[in-house]
Order: C-alpha cells, then structure tokens, then sequence
C-alpha cells in the first residue's frame, strides 16, 4: 500500500487534505505578483500559479518575471516542459488542453498537479535522506 504523502502536511498545517495543501501553496506562493491562490481552480487558470510553484523550486527552470497572464498557453506549455527537465511528468497532452480550454479547470486536475509537485520536491527527497541515512547507518 502507497503511503500518502500529504500526511505530513496534514498533521503540520491541520485540516483536510485538500485545505493543507491550498494553505501550503498559499505560503509558498505568497511572494509571487499577479499569483493569488484561493481554491485549486480559477487561481490557476492562467498558469502562472503552476510556474510560480515550479520557480520556487528551480527558478533557473522558469524566468517568472516576463511571465503575462494573458499568455495562457505558453504559460502552461513552459510548466509542463520545466517540470520535465526537473524529472516530473505533470501529464499528457489531453491535461495541457484542459488547462487552457477553460477559465475554471477543473478542481481535480490541478489537485493531482500539485500534489505530484508537493510528493516530488518536498516528500521524496525526505525519503531519500532517510533511506541513504539508513544505508550509511548500516555499513
């Protein structure tokens, strides 16, 4: 069985699973101009929320500054493709065109999207620590 890896946010931040992880992009992203997350819909129906949070971890990966909100589907297409270079698929063609089909994306997909990057940047390089901790405790 998978374990679920916002467990740990839960118990930091309290709340639903989903309210934990809104309130952590809601802190990480707060320094960020022209982003403001309020819900895993409309908030991120621009783009600029996702590469704001892709920035934050790689700001190499994405310039934020010349970022336009109008520019949706560059905007989108620039997440997608600096997630990949960072080893992270955020999905398939068909979860790009959703994104920018619709000022309101659908809750679920941007949910799983974020989710992926949270368990990518903050959960698996813990369990990485822990694991060569353990393998060097060992030897």
């Amino acid at each position: 069985m998978k374990s679920d890896p916002l467990i740990g946010l839960v118990k930091q931040l309290g709340g639903s699973r989903r309210n934990a992880l809104l309130n952590w992009c809601q802190n990480k992203l707060s320094c960020y101009n022209g982003v403001e997350v309020t819900n895993f819909s409309s908030s991120w129906n621009d783009g600029l929320a996702l590469c704001a949070l892709l920035h934050s971890y790689a700001p190499s990966c994405i310039n934020y500054v010349q970022l336009k909100s109008a520019n949706v589907k560059q905007n989108f297409q620039l997440a997608f493709e600096a997630a990949e270079k960072l080893g992270l698929h955020l999905g398939n063609d068909d979860v790009l065109s959703d994104l920018i089909a619709t000022d309101r994306p659908a809750w679920q997909i941007v949910y799983g999207l974020v989710i992926n990057i949270y368990k990518h940047f903050e959960v698996e390089p813990v369990n990485n620590n822990n694991n060569n901790n353990n393998n060097n405790n060992n030897k």
